[in-house]
């Protein structure tokens, strides 16, 4: 578990560096809590660092066996790399054909994706389903008085 845990807590530390690094572009007011967060989760990622690092060499003085360094199944990986794609997607089509489509496309193909009847019938409710929040989420931003960014479609 302890050589897990110092590499996560590596790609950890390293995107609160990045963000940290991304704050000097804000202004000084606007980077204020941003910057605090970071400093602390850079902190925080080091102390969790030495901790694991020292429990890592004394399971490795002791000959104790360490966990495996990827703790998921071929197939949970496969379906988490399936999930990642399907949400940056979603993320670039924000840009493009707007919030409304992206995110109705998005959930509809997370729901055919991950539907474990995959018959026609099955599919078809799915894609319903999805024009349905679409139409659901239209509806109630509209009525809080949310406006839309323009984009090609809304």
């Amino acid at each position: 578990m302890e050589k897990r845990n110092c590499i996560s807590t590596l790609v950890l530390a390293a995107i609160f560096a990045f963000f940290l690094a991304q704050t000097s572009k804000l202004k000084v007011s606007a980077a204020y809590w941003p910057r605090i967060i970071c400093i602390v989760g850079l902190a925080l990622a080091g102390l969790e660092l030495l901790l694991e690092g020292f429990k890592w060499i004394r399971k490795a003085k002791t000959g104790e066996k360490q966990s495996a360094l990827w703790p998921l199944s071929k197939e949970q990986t496969v379906r988490s790399l399936i999930l990642l794609g399907i949400m940056v997607l979603w993320i670039m089509g924000l840009k493009w054909i707007g919030f409304m489509v992206s995110s109705a496309v998005a959930l509809a193909a997370i729901a055919v994706v991950f539907e474990p009847v995959k018959d026609k019938k099955h599919i078809l409710l799915d894609v319903l389903i999805g024009a349905g929040f679409a139409v659901l989420f239209y509806f109630v931003f509209k009525f809080l008085g949310i406006h839309f960014p323009k984009t090609l479609l809304m």
